[in-house]
């Protein structure tokens, strides 16, 4: 077969190994397997879930959807009070960034990354026959902003930024963004906020003001609806109008539209879990904090990454495992060599990993 030159370089997206996979591998039972390292909710919505199942055999599942997923739409609206033509519902927020990228990216045109961050934004670039630029971040995670501007040429399309910037945990200051969109209005500007409900701190007013302005939400993280596949995009009405061009006609479906209708309608569970976890995150920073070896940074999301400071990151990683604690292994990022992430979960989950990690100190 012949297949794109691409494929003879192209370092695809690292997927997670199923809970399957582990608990074989490890001779462990699978209920014995704690996932701590997706950023995914540990709150399963069953009263969501319950009022699905009274509406599910009403439903047409025989026909496509609304191709302008107009109830979706309009609860989406009124979560982040902006008018309904500005948002556009995707199939999680990884397609919102492949519409956006198949928008704006030609073969050969750029993109920068304030980097690390998201690897999905790469590979969407990549796939499309783009080419990434790399920015590192400065030494405590902020966006390098005179890099990023110094990087800019005629070839440059897309700035990707991420707040709270997945793995780091820091968000993107306001100023900086407004320098940025100031100073190349002709440069597609996208904010991952993946994490929002967490941080609390947003840029969506920004489309009011900015055409060049995107922004990238999903209910896979704090709705709890990961499952699901739903995401959105917000921005002007202009750039929606541009984006719809390249938006599948069908990628979502009937019964995952109605699951985020209702849990769009229950935004008060959200918060309430959304709080829970901050507090959680809190207490569990300041504890792995007090523990020799590790550097815990501050986080704005629903994870902590963390470094080893003396010691083997790989083979830590390896004895949690072994003991049904999954986290993120980060080593493999150049810039985050001996580092790795934890999301926070129940707190019966959190106590077990640092039970656990306090005595695995010690070996590694």
């Amino acid at each position: 077969m012949k297949i794109r030159e691409l494929f003879s370089y192209f370092t695809p997206y690292e997927w997670e190994t199923p809970s399957w996979m582990i608990a074989e591998e490890h001779g462990l039972k699978l209920d014995q397997i704690i996932r701590m390292d997706m950023n995914t909710s540990p709150y399963l919505p069953l009263k969501w879930l319950k009022n699905l199942e009274s509406k599910i055999t009403m439903m047409k599942i025989n026909n496509y959807p609304d191709t302008t997923y107009r109830d979706l739409v309009n609860e989406i609206s009124n979560y982040v009070g902006v008018k309904p033509e500005k948002i556009i519902p995707t199939n999680g927020a990884d397609e919102a960034i492949d519409i956006i990228v198949k928008t704006f990216i030609d073969c050969g045109s750029e993109a920068i990354l304030s980097s690390p961050t998201y690897d999905y934004f790469r590979v969407s670039v990549e796939l499309q026959g783009g080419k990434i630029i790399k920015i590192l971040r400065k030494n405590d995670f902020t966006d390098n902003v005179d890099g990023i501007l110094s990087s800019i040429n005629e070839k440059t399309r897309i700035i990707f930024l991420c707040s709270p910037n997945n793995p780091t945990g820091n968000i993107t200051e306001y100023k900086d963004l407004i320098r940025i969109l100031d100073e190349v209005p002709d440069v597609t500007v996208v904010v991952d906020e993946a994490y929002y409900e967490y941080s609390g701190r947003t840029f969506i007013e920004l489309t009011e003001t900015y055409d060049n302005l995107i922004i990238v939400r999903t209910l896979s993280k704090a709705f709890g609806l990961a499952g699901a596949r739903i995401g959105y995009i917000v921005t002007s009405k202009e750039t929606a109008k541009l984006l719809n061009k390249a938006r599948p006609p069908n990628s979502l479906n009937t019964i995952s539209i109605e699951l985020a209708v209702i849990a769009l309608r229950d935004s008060e569970t959200v918060i309430r879990n959304s709080r829970k976890i901050v507090k959680e995150r809190e207490r569990v920073r300041e504890l792995l904090s007090a523990l020799p070896k590790l550097k815990v940074y501050p986080s704005e999301a629903n994870f902590l990454l963390f470094k080893l400071v003396r010691g083997d990151s790989r083979l830590l990683h390896k004895r949690l495992i072994e003991r049904g604690i999954v986290i993120r292994n980060l080593d493999s990022i150049p810039e985050l060599r001996s580092h790795l992430r934890v999301t926070i979960s129940l707190p019966e989950h959190n106590n077990k990993f640092l039970k656990l990690i306090e005595k695995l100190l010690e070996e590694v």
